[in-house]
C-alpha cells in the first residue's frame, strides 16, 4: 500500500479523495497539509480526512518530515506551487526508496518541464496529472485524469487514480498531459465565448434586452441541440440563464491564468495566430471581470458585460491591453500586466530548474 501526503487536501478538487480512498487497500493518505483556513466546508473536509485515518500538519515543512512514498499536490498556479514542489523534492530526496510527487494542479508546460528536470536531480519522480471535470466530477469520481511522464509510476498509481475518475496515459513526455489540458481549455474557452456571444445576440435581438428567464433557457435548450451546440451551455451558461447563478462553477480568476498558459502554448507550438488571439481575447475578457466587476464571478458572467454600455467598457479594456497584433509575445505580456497584482504574481511564465533551486530548502 502506498502511503502518501496531500497538499491542497481541503480544496474542492482534492478533498473528495478522503471519501473515495477510505478503506482502500491500494493507497493510504497519512498526512494532509492544513493551512488552518476557517469555514464550514473545510471543517467537513477535516472530519472526512480524520475518518480516512489521516493526520493534519500545519506546514509544508512538517509534511516533508513525514515518512512517505510520495505526495499529491493539488493547489494553485505556477508561483503558488513552485516553492511547494521545490521544498518537497528537497525533503523527499533525503528519504529511502523511490519517492514521487504527483502534481495535479493546472500549471504551464514550462513549469512541468522544469519541475521534472529539477526533481530528477534529487532522485524524486515528478509527474503532472492535471484534472478536468470540476468539483462535481471530483465529488462523483468522474473526473478525467490526464497523465504522462514516468510510465512505471503511472502503472503504480493507476488503481488509486481509477477510484477518483478516469485516468488516461498520454505518453512518456513530461509535458504531454499538461498540453492535453490546454488543448481541452482551448475547446472550453472558445465554446464559452461562442455560447455567451449567441446569448448576448439573443438578449438584444429577441428577448427585449433581458438576460435570463424560462423563455431564454428554453430557446438555448432547443438551439444547442443543433450542429452549433456546445457543452458550455449545459455545464456553464445554463446556470446563469436558468438559475441566475453567476459565481460558479469556474471562477474567472482561475480561468484567466489557464487561458494565459494556453495562449503561451499556442506561441510555443507555433500554431496560427488565429488560435492564439482567440484565447488571448478570452483571457482579456476574464481580466476585465476580475479587474472591474467582481473577482468572485465565474467565467460565464462575461455574458453580462457583452451588452449595451457595458460592451463598450469591455471592448475598450481589450483594445487597451491587446498589444501589437503581429507580436504574440508582447500581446501576451500586456495581458499578464493587465491583471490585478495578486493574480498576476501567480502566473510566473518564466520557470526554469533554477527557479526551483532558489526555493529549495
Amino acid at each position: 500500500m502506498l502511503k502518501v501526503g496531500v497538499v491542497g487536501g481541503l480544496g474542492l478538487m482534492a478533498s473528495p479523495m478522503a471519501r473515495h480512498w477510505k478503506d482502500s487497500k491500494i493507497i493510504q493518505v497519512t498526512h494532509v497539509h492544513d493551512r488552518g483556513t476557517a469555514g464550514a466546508r473545510r471543517d467537513k473536509c477535516r472530519e472526512a480526512w480524520k475518518a480516512h485515518g489521516a493526520e493534519t500538519v500545519d506546514t509544508i515543512a512538517d509534511l516533508g518530515q513525514c515518512v512517505l512514498d510520495g505526495v499529491i499536490v493539488c493547489c494553485g498556479k505556477n508561483a503558488d506551487d513552485l516553492p511547494i514542489v521545490a521544498h518537497l523534492a528537497d525533503r523527499l530526496s533525503k528519504q529511502s526508496g523511490s519517492p514521487f510527487i504527483c502534481h495535479m494542479s493546472t500549471v504551464s508546460t514550462s513549469f512541468v518541464d522544469a519541475a521534472q528536470k529539477y526533481c530528477s536531480t534529487k532522485g524524486v519522480s515528478y509527474v503532472n496529472y492535471p484534472l478536468t471535470g470540476g468539483s462535481v466530477g471530483a465529488d462523483n469520481a468522474t473526473m478525467l485524469i490526464l497523465a504522462s511522464g514516468d510510465r512505471e509510476l503511472f502503472k503504480q498509481l493507476e488503481p488509486a487514480l481509477s477510484k477518483l475518475g478516469n485516468p488516461r496515459f498520454f505518453g512518456e513526455s513530461s509535458t504531454a498531459a499538461c498540453k492535453v489540458k490546454f488543448i481541452g481549455q482551448v475547446m472550453v474557452f472558445n465554446g464559452l465565448i461562442g455560447i455567451c456571444s449567441a446569448a448576448a445576440l439573443h438578449t438584444v435581438a429577441l428577448n427585449d434586452g433581458k438576460i435570463g428567464g424560462e423563455e431564454q433557457g428554453a430557446f438555448f435548450d432547443f438551439l444547442n441541440a443543433g450542429a452549433g451546440g456546445t457543452r458550455q451551455w449545459d455545464v456553464i451558461l445554463a446556470n446563469g440563464i436558468k438559475k441566475d447563478i453567476w459565481d460558479s462553477p469556474f471562477f474567472a480568476r482561475y480561468g484567466v491564468v489557464d487561458s494565459i498558459y494556453a495562449a503561451q502554448m499556442c506561441i510555443d507550438e507555433q500554431v496560427s495566430s488565429v488560435a492564439f488571439h482567440s484565447v488571448l481575447r478570452t483571457a482579456l475578457a476574464f481580466s476585465f471581470l476580475v479587474n472591474h466587476v467582481d473577482r468572485n464571478l465565474a467565467t460565464h458572467a462575461i455574458l453580462r458585460e457583452m451588452i449595451a454600455d457595458r460592451a463598450k467598457m469591455l471592448d475598450d479594456f481589450i483594445h487597451k491591453n491587446s498589444g501589437a497584433q503581429d507580436d504574440c509575445g508582447t500581446a501576451l505580456q500586456k495581458c499578464v500586466e493587465s491583471l490585478p497584482d495578486d493574480i498576476r504574481r501567480t502566473v510566473e511564465l518564466d520557470v526554469t530548474p533554477d527557479s526551483f533551486e532558489r526555493h529549495a530548502g
